[in-house]
């Protein structure tokens, strides 16, 4: 069951509460939105004190996801982006083909339209074939160079939300691919 709490006078935050089968409250700050989760029959003067203590921290991740959105890369023409830590500049030019060809600092972003879903798709392919070659190459190097490759099973990306990289226990090795836009020795560090 949801219940829907605005703006008002005691919070400086708007927020939704969902209530559930639970005996504990807990604050979610995800996106920008405030979500309190609770139990059914928890009093809203119970939710109000719980939120009142918690403002400082709730403020505090408002304020960091907001810096981070901020932050976020943004694929359009003109806009920078790191690449094995060095500045690039995106060019986009409209042809029939999709591709991403980097020439010097610029990387250009071919495609149909200049839609954001286009370009996104465009220099997300690119990165992750960018990651495909240079990580998996290094990472059979390093294998070899330690004596492991025979455990190596296979190299892996994702896209992941909160690792760059791990190992499983039957030789694969995943890596993020958002990764390349670290500095050449991050990576290498990582693999």
């Amino acid at each position: 069951m949801k219940q829907i709490s605005l703006l008002n006078s005691t919070n400086p935050f708007p927020y939704e509460v969902i209530r559930s089968k639970r005996i504990t409250l807990v604050v979610y700050v995800r996106k920008g939105q405030v979500e309190v989760r609770a139990p059914m029959r928890a009093p809203m003067y119970w939710i109000q004190s719980f939120l009142k203590e918690k403002t400082p921290w709730i403020l505090e991740q408002l304020v960091s996801q907001k810096q981070k959105q901020a932050e976020s890369l943004v694929i359009a023409d003109g806009r920078e982006f790191t690449f094995l830590g060095k500045s690039r500049v995106i060019a986009v030019v409209l042809a029939k083909q999709q591709k991403a060809v980097l020439k010097g600092d610029t990387l250009y972003l071919y495609g149909r339209d200049s839609s954001k879903a286009t370009l996104e798709k465009v220099f997300n392919t690119w990165l992750l074939d960018q990651a495909r070659e240079y990580m998996a190459t290094q990472t059979i190097k390093t294998a070899r160079l330690l004596g492991v490759d025979h455990k190596l099973k296979e190299v892996v990306f994702r896209k992941t939300k909160s690792k760059w990289g791990h190992c499983c226990e039957d030789g694969t090795i995943q890596y993020n691919w958002l990764t390349m836009m670290a500095p050449r020795e991050v990576v290498d560090y990582l693999i």
